[in-house]
């Protein structure tokens, strides 16, 4: 193996496929930096990016592959070795260090599908691995998962699992950053996953009048005061709010929700950008609240990225269906084509601005019986033992979901498609996955979504036997 670096997210790389490889073969394999001599007499696996890996860079003058040019985007080749024609070449080029690991994880589901039968027979099947030539980058730019805090139980294997199903990015929501935030957001960012840390902006009717500039005001100083005292200093990538709009109603006091939040988002985001005017912020806006009304926040400052949920059927449901009842969604909202429809309202009503959302379908915290208010505590440091015993006892809830999405991810691939299709500007979506033990396993569920947000314009069948790779099997 001849990398070109060996730090961050390409170390984190480089680990995945030393892991890979060598389940292989019976020797250890070598991992030599790109400046060192080259073994011509060797099999070998090129890592890195054109800039810090010049055999690639020879290669990639030669046209020996497809250089790959996107951002998060990567080129992969397995051919004749051009120092030696009795052996073989593998070149996984990156864009950049996203692009690095992504095109590792690719060949390590193009190997991990090529497993034999019989283990004695590992080394032939690399030996014997067809030659290949891709590239790909990521349609929808932001994908990952938005959890509570305090239900990630083990923040590493998390993070390496999001990375693995070429996640970049973590919406956690807890009353205040747990001790060792700092820590967790750094070993994110060495997985290539943005941190977005999530907090309440006035969040509870029973307590607050949105009509009332005073009650405004109340918020917007408890707002700048959590920044300054939690958040301004852990090197976060933005930051999430929600407010009051987790509400069926579409007024309050006689006037519409959507223009209340809309100055009530303006005016608390307005002053923190004032304070911080690099920090980014996203805004949870439940549709339930807005409906056709969502025209009122093209004033929205465009600093600010609306996050949408609960627009509609599957993939906003709880459940992965296809329909809803009466009595739970308006008619606009009521049918997938109802839903893709709205959706692409919502990702173009604000020009050039990023349409992102919050799927659901997979599991939520238990609220009836653990959902808590808390002060600061260590994240994602819980006990195998517990996470082994957590994980059984959440596994029903999976088997559920997990035959619901077999039936009906086709639906859900199409609204992507056509979201995907209707906008050129960024998207991010966020899988809702709380207490759902992530870190323990990846369900075929979770597989099936990430495959279909990362290239959405795959077939059906494609996204299917991707999402059932056994590389997410050999890794748990």
């Amino acid at each position: 193996m001849i990398y070109g670096a060996y730090s961050g997210v390409e170390e984190f790389a480089l680990d995945e496929l030393q892991k890979m490889i060598q389940r292989y073969v019976p020797y250890v394999v070598e991992i030599r930096h790109a400046a060192e001599p080259l073994d011509q007499d060797a099999n070998h696996v090129l890592v890195g990016t054109v800039t810090n890996n010049p055999r690639i860079a020879d290669l990639a003058q030669k046209s020996a592959f497809k250089t790959p040019t996107k951002p998060q985007g990567y080129g992969s080749a397995c051919f004749k070795s051009p120092w030696n024609g009795e052996r073989k070449a593998v070149v996984i080029a990156g864009t950049d260090a996203e692009g690095v690991l992504y095109g590792v994880i690719d060949f390590n589901k193009r190997l991990a599908s090529a497993t034999p039968d019989d283990p004695t027979e590992m080394r032939q099947a690399l030996d014997n691995i067809a030659e290949f030539n891709a590239q790909e980058s990521p349609l929808i730019e932001n994908r990952g998962i938005w959890s509570w805090g305090y239900v990630i139980y083990d923040y590493r294997r998390f993070l390496d699992n999001m990375a693995r199903l070429k996640m970049n990015r973590l919406v956690f929501w807890n009353d205040v950053p747990p001790v060792n935030c700092a820590d967790v957001i750094d070993y994110a960012h060495s997985r290539g996953i943005n941190v977005v840390l999530g907090f309440s902006w006035g969040y509870d009717l029973s307590t607050l009048d949105p009509t009332s500039s005073a009650d405004r005001q109340v918020v917007k100083d408890d707002v700048l005061c959590q920044i300054a005292q939690y958040y301004q200093h852990l090197g976060m990538d933005a930051i999430y709010f929600q407010s009051f709009t987790e509400t069926a109603n579409q007024e309050i006091g006689g006037k519409p929700i959507a223009v209340l939040a809309r100055d009530w988002v303006n005016d608390i985001a307005g002053a923190v950008l004032n304070r911080y005017p690099e920090m980014k912020i996203e805004w949870g806006l439940h549709a339930s609240s807005i409906l056709e009304n969502y025209k009122y926040l093209e004033s929205l400052d465009p600093r600010i990225a609306i996050v949408w949920e609960d627009a509609g059927v599957i993939p906003y449901s709880y459940d992965p269906v296809t329909a809803g009842s009466a009595d739970d969604l308006p008619a606009i909202l009521n049918s997938p084509a109802a839903t893709r429809a709205y959706s692409k309202k919502l990702a173009t009503f604000r020009d050039h601005s990023e349409f992102a959302m919050v799927a659901k379908g997979w599991i939520q915290m238990r609220w009836r019986t653990e959902s808590e208010h808390h002060g600061p505590f260590i994240m994602g440091e819980r006990a195998p033992s517990f996470i082994r015993n957590r994980s059984r006892e959440r596994q029903p809830r999976w088997d559920f979901v997990n035959n619901l999405w077999l039936q009906n991810y086709p639906e859900t691939l199409r609204f992507y498609q056509e979201v995907r299709d209707c906008t050129s500007s960024k998207m991010t979506v966020l899988a809702l996955i709380e207490d759902g033990l992530f870190e323990e396993k990846i369900q075929l569920s979770t597989a099936l979504y990430a495959e279909m947000i990362w290239n959405s314009r795959r077939s059906i069948k494609d996204v299917l036997q991707q999402a059932t790779n056994p590389y997410y099997s050999q890794i748990e």
